[in-house]
């Protein structure tokens, strides 16, 4: 067993989580360092290029976004965020559901990627956070409407879902302490049975010839490869490849390995698990 994570606020890193990550090969040290940020512009700026996407840009560390041309105010995000959007391959023509979008982040990286041209429908179930939502869509001036209600309660349908599902978040090593303070096995379970409901349901109002990927920043299997491989065993969905230059690993199961396991150590960002599925 592993050294514990200190933590000035809540103690130490649940003992079940590090047997967990050690499993897949992490350990705690993941939680030492913070992840870089970036910001979004499709002027250039002197500042390092995300390789992953030609129009983000890392923040230098301790950058308060005012300074090496980011404007204060600028969207500030870890550039992991990116990659579902990307998977997504949005359309300007596109109808586009991001089903759990508060506070507005992937919906912002849409809006960017479609010039602010799709029809983007932003909901989230969590009334607070809706309204961090809102002030996000209308504080950049985003064309998008945001929608307060379950995801399991839409029914309209759509050409491009991103379900980047609630989760037990242990891929936000930046934010470790919270994490640290609410992580339970039980409590992955749960969101393990939630996720499941969402994203069979998101498949359901998913048009033909449509794209839905389901991301999340854990790093546990029951809330990522067996939620895929729940729907791909109650449906028709197929997985596709997701082209997106991001040093990862793959799916961790066999019927998985066209998703993306993207750890902090392979690019200096949080944690995350993207799968891209078709409906034919």
């Amino acid at each position: 067993m592993g050294l514990p994570v200190l933590s000035c606020v809540i103690g130490m890193i649940p003992e079940k989580l590090i047997e967990r990550l050690k499993r897949i090969g992490l350990d705690e040290t993941i939680y030492d360092s913070r992840t870089k940020k970036c910001v979004l512009s499709r002027e250039h700026v002197d500042l390092e290029k995300v390789p992953w996407y030609e129009h983000a840009y890392f923040l230098e560390e301790n950058n308060d976004g005012n300074t090496k041309g980011v404007s204060k105010g600028s969207f500030i995000f870890d550039p992991v965020s990116i990659v579902p959007c990307l998977a997504l391959a949005p359309k300007k023509e596109d109808r586009i559901l991001d089903m759990c979008a508060a506070p507005g982040t992937k919906t912002f990286i849409l809006s960017f990627l479609t010039n602010n041209e799709a029809k983007i429908v932003a909901n989230d179930i969590s009334r607070q956070r809706v309204k961090r939502l809102r002030f996000n869509v209308e504080k950049f001036h985003l064309s998008v409407d945001v929608w307060n209600k379950s995801g399991r309660k839409i029914y309209e349908k759509f050409d491009r879902i991103l379900l980047d599902a609630p989760c037990s978040g242990e891929g936000m090593v930046n934010k470790s302490e919270k994490l640290f303070k609410h992580w339970s096995e039980k409590r992955v379970k749960d969101l393990a049975k939630k996720q499941k409901r969402l994203v069979k349901h998101a498949y359901s109002i998913l048009n033909p010839g449509g794209t839905l990927v389901y991301s999340t920043c854990t790093f546990e299997r029951e809330e990522n490869e067996k939620v895929i491989e729940f729907l791909l065993e109650k449906t028709d969905a197929k997985l596709d490849d997701i082209n997106v230059k991001i040093n990862h690993i793959p799916g961790i199961t066999d019927s998985t390995k066209q998703c993306m396991r993207i750890y902090p150590e392979h690019n200096q960002t949080g944690g995350f698990f993207v799968a891209k599925i078709m409906k034919f």
